[in-house]
């Protein structure tokens, strides 16, 4: 409201038209204020239940296998979209195929075409599946049986409603050819502008969503993490907890919540304490220190907030997470945008006082103050026009290649970690099942596992990249206000305020020839002679050869792309710097010439100085 009125004191002041603009934007913000929690956690770590403890109602029906399962938006109803509706949007016949032949390959098959493929599916047995490629099973079965009701729905927006949208979600020979659900739901949650994402979770076999994870982790105002009472972590788990140990110095605020779920399986407060601290302890092995964690039963939560039971609701754990939520979403970050609009309140004050002081001098004095200001704005464009970035880029690409050179020696370090886990016992057993293709399985899951790595360090890696160029962006607008100010006493522009830039296409596909068969044969007679002689360790060596090449130069294809892309960038966001000064001075120039020439109402001029102070305070 207060921002408002202050829009509606100087909305028709020329020389104000920026600051009008920039107070708006932040009216606007705070007014219509989305605020975006993404979920993420395991399968089994009960996110659906505690989605719907938020949302205070059973909107999520069980997921579906996680390998099937497609994000999920509950969003406020607006006027296109009533509540209890939804929109489902279809995989295209292309994305689908996509999914469908990589998830054969992994269990070794490898097909030219979807009819071909189809084909494949219906022959496949569970008997032939080593345990890395059930999951991949699991979706490709889904597939086969959804397939007919399906294929004339691909590439289409269906709208759906309640009892659709559950069969969307829970039925997995539907989900599995679902890209995502945008569900518009009241709620007391949503009430507030707060649009609850419920991602497929770490353990998705999907590879896209490796991609979508990293966006919402990065532009999602809160990261809550969802893990079972008692559950360990599961391999998928600690592959996401690393990335956000990675990314988590990054952000400007600590946005990240850990929730342990079920926690009234605890039989008492020591063991719900020791369960905590154990979470914490493996949070910190990777890399997330002082973690905030909430240990609650999403159950108990939800039968409390649907009966009205207040007692049991506030046993259930889930008030003092909400409450702390509440005050992080709506003071900590909302208090962000009413700091910098009172920043541009106080601006807007100081900008009137001198003009006030100009109109007050006596003529002769107006006239000297009117040709120095003249030749005074003339001289600050010229320093405006100035600003180069040729030294700023270097840095940066210096910084990128740096950068990178680590991501290759953390991706050789866990080289070895990551062929146990493909070449597993488990993966390779003795029971009958065809060799060949276990082994062939085996190479396409390193492959995969050494890609994904790759790919989530680089995305880690943009992160810190952007960093840089907001520190380097802001220091370029330091100096350019500087030197204005050292020539323009009066001058005052608004601080540097970052905006959101674009993550580049990361290309993390690793170039190497397919294991021969031969190769593969060679090291592996037997599981016993594989697991207990030297032929695993002689394979790693033979296919670390094999892989580190291809993943360097993955890296410095990227480094390439990273370079010219995040150069543009800076260099777009340093002409927007530039013009946003020679906007301000030109204001500066207008406003403060108006007083001086008595162009304005001086009284006038006085009380809306007033009203902006009394708004102010």
């Amino acid at each position: 409201g207060r921002l408002d009125k202050a829009c509606a004191l100087i909305a028709d002041i020329p020389a104000m038209k920026s600051m009008v603009g920039s107070m708006a934007a932040k009216a606007e913000r705070l007014k219509h204020n989305r605020f975006t929690i993404a979920l993420f956690g395991a399968f089994s770590a009960g996110k659906s239940s505690f989605a719907n403890a938020l949302i205070g109602d059973k909107v999520l029906p069980v997921s579906p296998n996680p390998t099937t399962a497609a994000i999920n938006k509950i969003m406020p109803p607006d006027d296109r979209n009533p509540h209890g509706t939804a929109k489902v949007k279809m995989k295209s016949r292309e994305t689908v195929t996509q999914d469908i032949l990589l998830s054969l390959e992994a269990l070794g098959y490898r097909e030219a075409d979807l009819e071909a493929a189809l084909r494949t599916i219906r022959a496949l047995s569970p008997v032939e599946i080593g345990e890395n490629g059930k999951p991949h099973f699991t979706f490709l079965k889904a597939v086969e049986r959804g397939w007919l009701a399906a294929e004339s729905e691909l590439g289409r927006e269906i709208m759906a409603d309640m009892a659709q949208f559950r069969e969307y979600v829970a039925d997995e020979t539907k989900s599995c050819f679902v890209e995502h659900i945008e569900l518009y739901y009241s709620s007391p949650l949503t009430d507030l502008g707060i649009v609850l994402v419920d991602t497929p979770g770490a353990d998705s076999i999907n590879a896209r969503h490796t991609g979508v994870a990293f966006n919402y982790i990065k532009n999602a105002d809160a990261v809550l993490f969802v893990t079972y009472y008692n559950h360990a972590f599961s391999q998928a788990d600690r592959e996401f907890l690393l990335q956000l140990g990675r990314v988590k110095d990054s952000f400007e605020m600590d946005k990240m919540f850990f929730i342990v779920n079920a926690a009234d399986l605890a039989d008492s407060s020591e063991e719900l304490d020791a369960v905590v601290k154990h979470v914490e302890a493996n949070l910190l092995k990777y890399g997330i220190r002082n973690p905030r964690i909430y240990p609650l039963s999403s159950l108990n939560a939800l039968e409390a907030k649907q009966s009205g039971a207040a007692d049991k609701l506030a046993q259930s754990g889930i008030v003092s997470f909400e409450r702390r939520f509440m005050q992080f979403a709506f003071r900590e970050l909302a208090g962000l945008a009413v700091d910098s609009a009172r920043n541009d309140l106080q601006r807007s004050i100081a900008m009137m006082r001198e003009w006030i002081s100009g109109a007050e001098a006596d003529e002769t004095e107006r006239r000297e103050r009117l040709n120095k200001l003249r030749e005074t704005h003339a001289n600050a464009i010229r320093l405006i026009e100035q600003t180069g970035t040729e030294q700023e880029e270097r840095a940066l690409q210096q910084e990128i290649r740096e950068l990178l050179y680590y991501v290759k020696q953390r991706v050789y370090y866990r080289f070895g970690e990551l062929y146990n886990m493909a070449f597993n016992p488990s993966a390779l057993k003795d029971d009958g099942r065809d060799t060949k293709r276990a082994l062939r399985a085996a190479w396409f899951e390193l492959v995969r596992l050494v890609s994904f790595n790759l790919s989530q360090e680089i995305l880690a890696t943009t992160l810190r990249i952007e960093k840089f160029i907001h520190r380097t962006a802001r220091t370029m607008d330091a100096e350019i206000a500087g030197r204005v100010k050292r020539l323009w006493p009066s001058y005052d522009s608004r601080p540097y305020e970052e905006a959101a830039l674009a993550t580049p296409q990361t290309d993390e596909r690793i170039e190497c020839a397919e294991a021969d068969e031969k190769l593969l044969a060679a090291y592996f007679k037997n599981a016993k002679h594989f697991f207990e002689g030297a032929g695993k360790e002689k394979l790693k060596a033979e296919l670390e050869k094999r892989l580190l090449q291809p993943v360097s130069e993955a890296l410095d294809r990227n480094a390439e792309r990273l370079e010219k892309d995040y150069t543009a960038q800076l260099r777009r966001l340093a002409e927007q710097l530039a013009e946003r000064h020679r906007q301000w001075a030109q204001e500066h120039l207008e406003g403060a010439s108006a007083a001086l020439e008595l162009q304005i109402d001086l009284e006038q001029l006085r009380q809306r100085e007033q009203q902006l102070e009394s708004l102010l305070n």
